[in-house]
């Protein structure tokens, strides 16, 4: 993670204030490979109120919930009222009143029995007023702009705003010169662009690596704290925790560069909890493990060992996030630049027993890497890393955070992927979805077989985390490619978006060749996508310009070649999910 972390520095120079086991299973319920999963005793759902495009009201409600072992259909209810059925774990309820607080829950069935029923949860409708800018999670760009233009920035402290900043840059020290790490401060009396001090050294190191970079401000102490991880220039074994504080217009003093209580440490960050008591966050035993230490008052050094969380699960990027009482540890895999599968684990309190690891997203992160998770306003967002230009075949549009909003209820957490967010200066994050997903728990019919009998519905049922179930060609169909799948989206629609979900396999990542039609009578196809040239893996999102309706979407999967070697991967096949976005007809 040392090169990921340096790429981050370089686009986030300014860093401020922070922002029970199964005889009998339903096919369509888990994909080949069986994982264990623990027994929640509080089943839980989650909202979260979103836009359409082209909308300025935020009157659509996207529910999730952890999908069960025991169970194989699901029923969906809004103030006590049936208002559908799901076989995945999510569920979309479209067009409801503005300035309204509604109630949901969900009760899980198996052959017809109801096995559970979910802890309800309130969505509140609303029109948002005040400035957005809106980021477009396909390429990373912001497609609005605040219309007052220049702001504040920076954290205010007493009168003055504040700015520091760390980068790895050369200074010449005593006529030499040196590559080294350099931390600056500047401040402002207003904090609007043209308004900032010449930035002033408070401390360069050189011939050392700086990872993981952080400026926090300590209330207790008025002044602001600097994490990192510490290693030497050419290597990666003193896995070393920075901590030091520095007075606004003072100086800056280290507390700590050493190993936290002796034990190694590499990726880290701070939680800050609501009595402002600070906790270092910590991969240890050779990134095996997480330990969580209590700093002291000033926040630079560790005094005692909380707890030792994760254990041999080799976690990156931990973070914590607390809402109504519950912790929430967030991580991402090793898995160099490719995609992986972020996890989660919750508790009560940090020193206590922390439930299993559970998985949240989708298997790819939406093809990124968890980064960190952040309250923006009242709202909750989780930045993943997509490293297109790092891969062997480059995105066009490189390296950027992807941004998905994450929601929690009663020790469970849930994240999705939007085309579009909203932040808002009021509300927060507003998620805005490409059009109604057109292809949610719709009939598929496949040309093949698959692996121990999962059916190709299982491609619409929403479900698409790494354990959920997937679509593979049984090898007992006919040999040959290329296989195909239709999916009937029951009426008409125009198509705005595709998101296209495959097996991720890391350090044997396969890229599909594909192409996708439309059709409005099920006989006569037009192609909509061609991506037989694909070297993308994981999750795709697809424009879809063409503006005729279709009812008919069919999916044909022309090869799987890993995209390292570019040998055939056909092992590797696996489809999660076929997501079409758009407006019926």
């Amino acid at each position: 993670m040392n090169i990921k972390k340096q790429r981050i520095k370089i686009y986030l120079l300014f860093i401020f204030i922070c922002l029970p086991n199964l005889s009998t299973v339903p096919s369509f319920a888990f994909q080949s490979r069986e994982i264990s999963m623990e027994t929640v005793s509080s089943w839980a759902v989650t909202t979260t109120v979103f836009k359409l495009a082209g909308s300025n009201e935020v009157n659509n409600v996207k529910l999730n919930w952890m999908q069960r072992k025991d169970a194989d259909l699901y029923k969906i209810y809004r103030d006590n009222n049936l208002i559908g059925e799901a076989k995945g774990n999510t569920y979309d309820d479209y067009n409801l009143m503005v300035n309204k607080t509604f109630t949901y829950h969900v009760e899980a069935f198996y052959n017809g029995q109801k096995v559970a029923t979910s802890i309800s949860q309130q969505a509140t409708t609303f029109i948002p007023t005040g400035e957005s800018k809106v980021y477009d999670n396909l390429n990373g760009k912001y497609i609005t702009k605040e219309s007052s233009g220049n702001k504040p920035q920076g954290m205010k402290i007493n009168d003055l705003y504040f700015s520091y900043k760390i980068e790895n840059t050369e200074k010449t020290v005593d006529g030499q010169q040196l590559k080294g790490w350099l931390v600056t401060e500047s401040y402002s009396k207003t904090g609007l662009n043209g308004s900032w001090s010449t930035p002033r050294e408070l401390a360069f190191y050189p011939n050392v690596k700086m990872e993981g970079n952080a400026f926090r401000y300590n209330p207790k102490t008025g002044k602001v704290v600097l994490s990192s991880h510490y290693e030497d220039e050419n290597g990666y074994t003193a896995a070393k925790i920075y901590l030091a504080q520095i007075t606004p217009k003072g100086k800056l003093e280290v507390g700590t560069m050493e190993r936290p209580l002796g034990h190694d440490s590499r990726d880290q960050s701070l939680f800050i909890d609501d009595d402002n008591t600070a906790y270092l966050l910590s991969a240890t035993n050779t990134n095996k493990d997480i330990n969580i230490y209590k700093l002291d008052e000033s926040w630079t050094k560790p005094v005692t060992l909380v707890n030792t969380i994760c254990k041999g699960l080799h976690r990156e990027t931990p973070a914590i996030i607390k809402k109504d009482g519950e912790y929430y540890f967030f991580s991402s895999k090793a898995s160099g630049w490719y995609p992986s599968q972020t996890m989660y684990t919750s508790t009560t309190d940090l020193a206590g027993e922390w439930t299993p690891i559970r998985e949240i997203g989708n298997n790819t992160t939406f093809d990124a890497q968890f980064n960190r998770v952040s309250k923006v306003g009242n709202t909750y967002g989780v930045w993943s890393y997509h490293w297109g230009a790092q891969r062997k075949y480059k995105t066009p549009d490189g390296n950027f955070p992807r941004i998905s909003i994450a929601a929690f209820n009663k020790g469970y957490a849930s994240m999705d992927y939007y085309r579009f967010v909203e932040f808002n200066e009021q509300y927060g994050l507003i998620p805005i979805q490409n059009g109604k997903n057109l292809t949610l728990n719709t009939p598929v019919k496949s040309m093949v077989s698959g692996v121990k009998g999962i059916k190709a519905d299982c491609i619409t049922d929403g479900a698409d985390l790494d354990s959920s179930s997937y679509f593979q060609k049984s090898s007992n169909s006919p040999i040959g490619i290329p296989y195909m799948f239709v999916i009937d989206m029951q009426k008409e629609a125009k198509i705005s978006e595709i998101n296209f979900s495959t097996r991720l396999v890391n350090g044997s990542e396969a890229a599909y060749k594909y192409t996708i039609e439309g059709s409005q009578d099920g006989k006569s196809y037009k192609k909509l996508i061609d991506g037989r040239q694909n070297w993308q893996v994981g999750f795709l999102i697809l424009n879809i310009e063409d503006p005729s309706t279709y009812r008919y979407l069919r999916l044909r999967v022309y090869g799987i070649v890993n995209v390292h070697k570019g040998n055939s991967a056909t092992w590797a096949d696996g489809i999660y999910e076929f997501a079409a976005f758009g407006t019926p007809q």
